[in-house]
């Protein structure tokens, strides 16, 4: 019966704080990565934003070695895996790695993306594109180089004073730190549930034997007592953790204790009338006198 009890008590208690814990999990996880993925593609807007206006700069003194330093730096970065610069024709100009793609790189990825946006047409070619790629690791934005009025007085400059976009910057930034980072924290939450669980089980299991079950053990123990005739008074003092059904139980005791007390007093009063009738069956019958009563016979 216990068995039973404590499998129908604490399997539903598990597996609703179980399933609130990992659902909570996952929904902090989600949470938490888009706050850390946000923070990353921060992270490569700022690099993106300084290595376009130090390319702007050198595009406006038409500086090629210029250029192709501020490349070559940048890509000794060592999250950076692809940087290109593309013209308005979506023909990479610079790059760091001129046309070579190194195994196992994402590097192919990010210039099909980047090339879809720079040889496309409409708003999207003068916004800065993000794309968060988890599977392959790596972050991509494409962020155009856009004309100012100082740009096309300049002498090197050989664009219409009406195009808005100079070129294209495409950067591939490895994500493979927030991948990390994502991975740890996702098995410090499948840990923290699984402690969830066992705390959750081992916690409800004590807290039912210690305030359910050797309670209604107790309180089995003294109705047992109570079948083999003690009284209401030499029970064992009740711990009332079960409230009212202990209360209940030693009153129906005591109701019993008390139906027997005044049965035993309902027998010894019709005891005691059936005494004196015993006595008075015992006379002498009628028509015959004791000795001392009618005489010794003589007369």
């Amino acid at each position: 019966m216990f068995d039973n009890l404590i499998a129908r008590a604490i399997v539903p208690v598990t597996i609703a704080v179980t399933g609130f814990v990992i659902f909570g999990c996952i929904f902090l996880y989600s949470f938490i990565k888009v706050d850390m993925t946000a923070e990353a593609v921060r992270h490569v807007d700022g690099l993106a934003e300084t290595v376009v206006r130090a390319t702007h700069y050198a595009m406006m003194e038409d500086d090629r070695d210029s250029l192709r330093n501020i490349l070559a730096n940048v890509n000794r970065l060592a999250e950076v895996e692809r940087i290109r610069i593309y013209d308005q024709l979506s023909q990479p100009k610079f790059s760091d790695l001129e046309g070579v793609t190194a195994p196992g790189s994402f590097s192919v990825r990010v210039d099909e993306w980047s090339k879809n946006i720079v040889s496309g047409s409409g708003q999207d070619r003068s916004e800065t594109l993000h794309q968060v790629d988890h599977d392959y690791g790596f972050i991509a934005v494409n962020m155009p180089i856009l004309n100012e009025p100082k740009c096309s007085t300049a002498a090197c400059h050989f664009h219409a004073e009406d195009e808005p976009i100079l070129g294209f910057l495409s950067l591939g930034f490895s994500s493979a730190h927030l991948e990390k980072t994502l991975a740890l924290l996702k098995t410090r939450m499948i840990a923290f549930s699984f402690m969830v669980l066992f705390l959750t089980v081992v916690g409800v299991a004590a807290l039912l034997r210690i305030n359910l079950f050797l309670p209604i053990l107790r309180l089995t123990h003294e109705m047992e007592q109570a079948v083999a005739g003690v009284a209401e008074s030499d029970l064992p003092e009740s711990n009332r953790k079960l409230g009212k059904l202990s209360r209940d139980f030693r009153l129906l005791v005591k109701q019993r204790d008390e139906a027997l007390l005044r049965k035993d007093a309902a027998r010894t009063a019709r005891g005691s009338d059936d005494r004196p009738e015993q006595a008075d069956g015992r006379r002498t019958p009628a028509g015959h006198e004791p000795t001392a009563t009618t005489g010794s016979g003589e007369n």
